[in-house]
Parts: C-alpha cells; sequence; structure tokens
C-alpha cells in the first residue's frame, strides 16, 4: 500500500534534519581525525624549534569590572609564572561601567610590570581588552579574564607554541569543576570538545578560542569593533583571514573553581551564542566557502550547533506526522523507539545513586538545548546588549 505524499514528505524532512545533526555531531569530527591523521603522515605537522629565537616579550591582558581585590588575585597569581621577569608585564583594563574607583584599582594594583587603564570610549569588554593592548608593550599577547587560575608553565607553553611561524594565534585549555571525570552532562561535552579542538588544530584552526587563555601575535591585533561580545570568536578569524593559523596548546592549562548556578550557566551559554550570531551578522566573509579557510570547521562546529534545537524539533515532528499516516510502520517504530529508551533508562538506573545523577544529567542537556533558542531570539531583534539581564551580571567572567 503507497504511502500518501504528505507522509513520505515528512519521511524526508526527518531524515534531511536527522544527516544534518549526524554530520555536526558525529561524521564531521571523523572527517577532522581522518584529516589529522593524513597530515601527520605527511609530515607537515612537526613544530617549529622553541630554542632558535629569543624570548619574546608577553603582556598579558587582563579585561575586568570586577572588584579590586579580584583583579590583584589574578595578576598575582600570572606574575608568578615560570617566564622570565624581565619579559613579562601584565596590563589590566577596566570597564567603563565598572563599579569601583579607578583609583581603587590603582591602590590594589602597586606592583611592578603592572599596568592599570580604564576604557573611556565605551563600556563592554571589547573597549576595555582596546585600551589594555594599546597599553601593552608586548611581541605576544596573553589574554585571561578575571577569575582563572594559570598554571605556573601556561603562559611559557602558550609562548612556545607561537615558535611554529605558521600560527598567528594559539587556546589554552580551561578545566572547572563541571569537567572532572565526566560526572555530568557539562563534562561529557567538554570532553568531547577538547578532543574537537586538538583535531582542528592539527588540520587547521580553531574556529574560536577560550577566552581565558589565548596568546596572539601583537602586529595580528586590530581594534575590536564596539559592543563586540566574543572577542575569542572575532580574534581567531581575524588571525585566520590574515593568512595564519589558530591552535590548540592542551598542555597550557588554566582552571576556573567557580561554581555557577542553572540561571548564570544558562546566560554565559547564551551570551557566548548570541556573540556568534553577532559575528556572522557583522563578518559576512565568514559564511562564504571560498572566503573562509575554516568554513568547515564554522559551519559544523558552531553553526549546526546553534541550530540543534530547531532541527531536532524538525526531525521530531515530521516523525511524529509521519508515524500518524504510516498504518503498520507506525506500531513497529514506536514499539522500538519505546524499547530502546527503556533498556537505556534500565541501565541508567542500576548505577549506584542513578536516579539523581539521571535528573542531573537531563536539565543540563535541557539547559544546553535551550540556550541557542534564547540567542536566536536576541539575534533577530538585533539586541546585542546581554551582558546586562539577571545571570549575565554574576559570574560573566
Amino acid at each position: 500500500m503507497a504511502l500518501p505524499d504528505w507522509v513520505v514528505a515528512s519521511w524526508v524532512v526527518a531524515g534531511a534534519a536527522g544527516a544534518v545533526l549526524l554530520g555536526g555531531w558525529f561524521v564531521y569530527p571523523v572527517v577532522m581525525a581522518l584529516c589529522a591523521r593524513l597530515q601527520r603522515r605527511g609530515g607537515r605537522l612537526a613544530p617549529g624549534d622553541p630554542t632558535s629565537a629569543p624570548t619574546p616579550r608577553v603582556t598579558v591582558v587582563i579585561a575586568t569590572r570586577e572588584s579590586p581585590a579580584m583583579a590583584a588575585a589574578r595578576v598575582d597569581d600570572v606574575l608568578r609564572a615560570n617566564y622570565a621577569p624581565d619579559r613579562l608585564t601584565v596590563v589590566v583594563g577596566i570597564d567603563r561601567d565598572a563599579p569601583f574607583e579607578t583609583a581603587a584599582y590603582r591602590a590594589a594594583l602597586d606592583r611592578v610590570r603592572t599596568t592599570v587603564v580604564r576604557a573611556t570610549a565605551a563600556a563592554g569588554k571589547a573597549a576595555a581588552l582596546d585600551a589594555a593592548v594599546a597599553a601593552s608593550d608586548g611581541d605576544v599577547l596573553v589574554f585571561t579574564d578575571s577569575a582563572q587560575r594559570f598554571a605556573p608553565d601556561a603562559i611559557e607553553r602558550l609562548v612556545r607554541f607561537l615558535r611554529d611561524v605558521r600560527f598567528g594565534a594559539v587556546s589554552g585549555r580551561l578545566t572547572s569543576h563541571h569537567d572532572v571525570g565526566g560526572r555530568n552532562v557539562l563534562g561529557l561535552f567538554w570532553r568531547y570538545e577538547t578532543t574537537l579542538r586538538r583535531l582542528e588544530s592539527r588540520v587547521h584552526s580553531l574556529p574560536a578560542v577560550t577566552g581565558a587563555i589565548y596568546a596572539m601575535r601583537r602586529e595580528l591585533w586590530h581594534p575590536l569593533p564596539e559592543g563586540l561580545i566574543c572577542d575569542d570568536l572575532f580574534v581567531p578569524l581575524a588571525v585566520v583571514r590574515a593568512g595564519r593559523r589558530v591552535g590548540y596548546c592542551e598542555a597550557a592549562h588554566a582552571t576556573d573553581g567557580r561554581e555557577f548556578t542553572a540561571a548564570q550557566e544558562l546566560a554565559r551559554k547564551t551570551r557566548t551564542l548570541t556573540g556568534m550570531l553577532q559575528m556572522c551578522a557583522w563578518q559576512p566573509w565568514i559564511l562564504v566557502p571560498w572566503r573562509n579557510p575554516i568554513w568547515l570547521q564554522f559551519l559544523c562546529h558552531k553553526l549546526i550547533r546553534l541550530a540543534t534545537p530547531l532541527l531536532a524539533t524538525v526531525a521530531a515532528t515530521a516523525v511524529a506526522a509521519a508515524l500518524a499516516g504510516s498504518g503498520w510502520l507506525a506500531g513497529a517504530l514506536a514499539g522500538a523507539l519505546l524499547g530502546a529508551t527503556a533498556m537505556l533508562v534500565v541501565l541508567e538506573l542500576r548505577r549506584p545513586g542513578s536516579a539523581r545523577t539521571a535528573l542531573r544529567r537531563g536539565a543540563w542537556a535541557v539547559r544546553l538545548l535551550f540556550s541557542p533558542v534564547v540567542a536566536m531570539r536576541y539575534a533577530l531583534r538585533r539586541d546585542w546588549n546581554v551582558w546586562t539581564p539577571v545571570g549575565f551580571r554574576d559570574g560573566a567572567r
């Protein structure tokens, strides 16, 4: 018995949406792994000689609106780095709207090799970064935020990576309490993300860096657009456009010990995704395959991930419609899906503490899937002021 045209169309739509999701989340990492292996066999990934050049001057740039005490603790951590003291300086850029006087920061940060500047042209992180970079004198700029802590050799590792002249910027690795042992969905996600970044670096470049720990060559810096949300997306794409690569140095390690509420975590994720949509609106060249050397990385790693809730909804709706008109096939497929779900639930509940763990993982999954929807709403309204809503201020940096 032939199926109605609308049922066939529903299956086609469901298959197309499912194929895009499968390609972005599973096929793409496999392709990156294969390409990385081919490049390694071709001998094109040999690192440069880390001893052949003099020790470059490094300026660590910290943009903040946090308290002077918190900024001082961050600077002290940076100055303890295992890097030549006479080649390392720190510039702290204060957000124009930070709720503390500039004099209070200067008093708290009265340290050798430390400069304090305050953005005056505009509010926001981009203006603070521009002011700080303008006051820097390093050959290499290392960027970080207020709350994280560097491993003693993190700066040295980043600088050593940039000895390879092919690379203009490099991202380090950030871990938090969520990552330990992969005990929840966010921890598992970051293990997946770390593997993917490692592969992208071997093939060509990361489409984004970790804002809490990354470095770049000073000559590749360009002033950031006013109101920019994600410097950690704008900067690497600008480096790629300039003909250099953006790498990933897993050995350069930073940690973040903060605990975030569900609202704060959702706000941070939403802000990042809104910043990606802002980049698409402000820098449309990144969407053109023949102009963006890492178009595939941006498409699969960023855009498909952003569209995942929409694609999943379309696929689920199309499957439901198709099953409604497929007669006996509907019962067979529904039974198979129900059986697979029941088996997964049974396996999960056999673990110690499984009920609470399953609920926690489910809650994280819902939050991660919901944040792109909120980001799309901001983008459709061209509302890029994502720093002030409730949940963004606390723990945003």
